[in-house]
This record gives C-alpha cells, sequence and structure tokens, in this order.
C-alpha cells in the first residue's frame, strides 16, 4: 500500500473527524492541508483528501491537488466530501462529483476516487458569512411547498437553525476496502 498521506480541509470539524478516524485506522496522522508540506505529498503513495462541501466548493481541494497534479509522479488521489446532502438520494453523488471536477486539474480528476459522507451542522458555529447564505437557502427552500419537499429539503427545513450530526464512521468501510484494508 505504501505511505499514505491524509489531509483534511475542516472547517467546523466533521472532514477533521472522518479524516482523524481514518488516520487512526490506517495507523497514521492527518493534517490540515495548509500544514501540507510539498515533501510530504513528493514521499506518498496515496493522498486522501477529506473536505467540506461549501457553496459548491470545497476548502484547499484546488491548492492540494494543483500541487500534487505538478509532481514527476503524482500518487494515487482519493476525494472524500463531507456534507449534508444525502449521497444515495439520485442526483446528489453526480452533484457532488461536478463540484470535484470544477475544482482539480483535468489529470487528477480523470484518475481519483471519490467518495461521499454525510457531516453535520451547528448554526452556533458558524461564521456570519455561512450563516446569512444558509439563511438565505432557508427562505429559499421554506417556500417550496411541502408536497414536493425532497428528502434534503425536508432534513433542511427541520433542522434548520439546530445541530445535526450525521458522522458515521462506519461509511469510511468502503475507502478502507479501496485501500486493501480490512475494517
Amino acid at each position: 500500500m505504501g505511505t499514505i498521506l491524509i489531509v483534511h480541509g475542516s472547517k467546523y470539524g466533521a472532514s477533521k473527524r472522518y479524516a482523524d478516524e481514518c488516520a487512526r485506522r490506517l495507523r497514521t496522522s492527518a493534517i490540515r492541508f495548509k500544514d501540507c508540506a510539498d515533501t510530504a505529498l513528493r514521499r506518498a503513495d496515496v493522498v486522501i483528501y477529506f473536505g467540506p462541501v461549501f457553496a459548491g466548493g470545497m476548502p484547499g481541494l484546488r491548492r492540494t491537488t494543483k500541487r500534487v497534479a505538478a509532481l514527476s509522479r503524482p500518487p494515487r488521489v482519493i476525494i472524500v466530501t463531507v456534507g449534508l446532502g444525502d449521497p444515495s438520494l439520485p442526483g446528489n453523488t453526480e452533484h457532488l462529483r461536478g463540484i470535484v471536477r470544477q475544482q482539480v486539474p483535468p489529470s487528477i480528476a480523470d484518475v481519483a476516487e471519490c467518495f461521499h459522507l454525510r457531516g453535520g451542522i451547528d448554526y452556533t458555529r458558524l461564521s456570519l458569512m455561512h450563516r446569512i447564505m444558509m439563511w438565505m437557502m432557508y427562505q429559499h427552500e421554506k417556500r417550496i411547498p411541502r408536497d414536493q419537499w425532497t428528502t434534503d429539503t425536508r432534513m433542511f427545513n427541520e433542522t434548520y437553525g439546530g445541530t445535526v450530526d450525521m458522522v458515521d464512521f462506519q461509511t469510511l468501510t468502503p475507502i478502507m476496502a479501496s485501500l486493501g484494508v480490512a475494517d
């Protein structure tokens, strides 16, 4: 399997929790993308990036994968999105893959493996900008007639302003399997 580098772009904690648990299982450590040195990227055989999905972006993903693409021998790349939307619902996985493709160089996007996990939200911890963005989204979503709500719309509207934690470490199992590691 070689050297595995686990990098995260966590803002509020869910991506870091997944990255730390993955690192624990692989007997390594996870680092924030801002602390990831080029030497660590060069030594890695596999880079696993855990990142939250915010307004169509993932903090640090573009920066990290651009550096990986510039290496003379790029490592295997696994990208793990962490968000509120249920990846098992029709269309959600395709939407998340589109977000990844927009931020990743084509040479990486064409070969990267993607996994999609559920995170959480605690409105009391959101930055002012993120609270405003969520309020704007809520203003839009609450106008949708109840009989037209999707599962994600229902969850969003019913939990707006509160705390939701959908982190489930069992969902790391497919990632471990792709690495050939028994869970």
